[in-house]
């Protein structure tokens, strides 16, 4: 069984605290690459890191806030004037992602996405509880609870045998529990230290919740400003900026 590697491109919360990059997460395996969020500073990420946007086969979003799907906009724009992407693009997010995305560039460069672009852009809904195969990664949503409405995932990826989770914002829910069971990574975002949040996690929680997440290894990402400055007092692994594994 061959190895996956994952690079931590962007390991920040939404506010830059650390002068961290927005979440961003690059897999590699044996015959695709792709990203796992993609930030509003996933683009500078990529080139700080020199990781060739056009070797990224798919996008997977885990909800559309800006810190975690904005950089797709970039990413889309460098693709036709930097890059000039010719193979095919999949961005699989939750419902509406393609209508989100399509707004976000006409926001930001009003009338780019009406001069078309010279790759095939392929939007795919993901949807909860259904696990969907996409160019051979497997890919299963699971319910977050982030979000309102709902719209929001943990998401659970099978690529060449190796299981990683990757709990998107959430509070604490069994839903995370269920998907990191077996996984070989769990990458857990961690806001906050010790301050409870309904829509976010903290370390306590996890601690407390540790006999639940059965999974080889659990690093946590997006750490807030009172948790990253206690992340010496962790007993888990803290993601940072460019830090390579392989599972």
């Amino acid at each position: 069984m061959s190895l996956v590697d994952i690079q931590f491109l962007g390991t920040g919360d939404a506010f830059g605290t650390g002068g961290r990059f927005n979440t961003c997460f690059h897999v590699v395996g044996a015959k695709n690459s792709f990203l796992i969020d993609c930030g509003a500073t996933s683009l500078v990420a990529l080139r700080k890191f020199e990781i060739n946007p056009d070797s990224i086969d798919m996008i997977f979003l885990s909800h559309l806030h800006g810190d975690h799907f904005a950089g797709v906009v970039f990413f889309l724009m460098d693709a036709r004037y930097v890059s000039k992407r010719k193979k095919p693009l999949v961005i699989a997010g939750p419902h509406g992602v393609k209508k989100r995305t399509i707004e976000a560039m006409q926001a930001l460069y009003p009338g780019c996405w009406d001069k078309g672009i010279d790759f095939e852009l392929i939007f795919v809904e993901l949807k909860i509880g259904h696990e969907q195969g996409i160019a051979g990664v497997k890919v299963h949503p699971y319910q977050a609870k982030h979000l309102l409405d709902g719209n929001d995932f943990i998401l659970r990826f099978e690529v060449d045998g190796k299981i990683i989770t990757y709990s998107g914002d959430t509070g604490w829910t069994a839903e995370l529990a269920t998907a990191a069971h077996g996984a070989d990574l769990l990458i857990c975002e961690s806001y906050h230290f010790d301050e409870k949040c309904e829509f976010h996690l903290d370390y306590d929680t996890l601690v407390q919740n540790k006999g639940y997440l059965h999974t080889r290894k659990l690093i946590l990402t997006h750490l807030g400003p009172e948790a990253l400055a206690r992340k010496d007092e962790m007993e888990f692994d803290v993601a940072f900026d460019g830090m390579l594994i392989s599972v």
